[in-house]
């Protein structure tokens, strides 16, 4: 199994980790007037300079408006989200999925997949389709969780990009963590030979170029996903033997 090297954030990282805790757990709620920069950097025992540099940061995200001459305010991040706002707090979860996280994902999942089907069976050659098959082997020779679930969201990556439609593919892309951790935590549960046979067999009716085939075998991994024998909720998986 690959071993990834540790790395000690940096103190910017640690000031804009605080203050995205304070926003999400509700100690500073929406449009709460955060204290001034050099009040920040005075409590938080760091430079005026990485405080100014995190706030900048944390208004990209989406999680602070900064309004001149009246001061910077919690943002209502839930209307104004963002990709980056969406990374931002995947990353302080540590890419952990809550129940309702999971059934969010499976639903654009599905929803997604769907589309990037039937666009690619419209268009895809057998030539394309062999290529696939390589992203597929990768997903069983991949050497960690986090390898394994690169290369089924590459594999539909590629399958949207077959079917000649890149803001499809943008799409999948931008998604592209909370999908990580969904098929990690999979792989987690049930393995990753487990995540290649599904693969596997998704290819397969799509060399047969069996749409409605491909569509329910979608709807059926969704439906054991969401309620049935694949489960990913946290308060079903606990007692699974791994």
């Amino acid at each position: 199994m690959k071993i990834e090297k540790l790395t000690m954030p940096s103190q910017r990282e640690l000031f804009i980790r605080k203050v995205q805790e304070m926003i999400l757990s509700g100690e500073w709620p929406v449009h709460h007037r955060i204290p001034p920069e050099r009040e920040l950097a005075e409590k938080m025992g760091v430079s005026r300079t990485i405080v100014n540099t995190g706030i900048a940061v944390l208004e990209s995200q989406g999680f602070l408006e900064v309004i001149p001459r009246q001061g910077i305010f919690v943002a209502d991040y839930q209307k104004t989200a963002s990709v980056e706002t969406l990374n931002a707090i995947m990353r302080l979860k540590g890419d952990v999925l809550s129940d309702n996280d999971i059934r969010s994902v499976l639903e654009i999942r599905w929803a997604l997949e769907k589309l990037t089907t039937r666009k690619a069976l419209d268009r895809v050659t057998d030539e394309q389709l062999e290529k696939l098959r390589g992203i597929v082997e990768q997903i069983r020779t991949a050497e960690s969780f986090q390898e394994a679930a690169e290369s089924a969201l590459l594999f539909q990556r590629e399958l949207a990009q077959l079917g000649e439609n890149p803001m499809l593919a943008l799409i999948i892309i931008t998604f592209r963590v909370p999908c990580v951790a969904m098929w990690q935590r999979f792989c987690r549960i049930y393995g990753i030979e487990v995540l290649y046979r599904h693969t596997l067999k998704s290819w397969e009716l799509l060399k047969q170029r069996d749409y409605e085939a491909a569509i329910e075998w979608i709807e059926q991994f969704t439906r054991e996903a969401l309620d049935g024998k694949y489960t990913l909720y946290d308060k079903d998986v606990k007692g699974i033997q791994r």
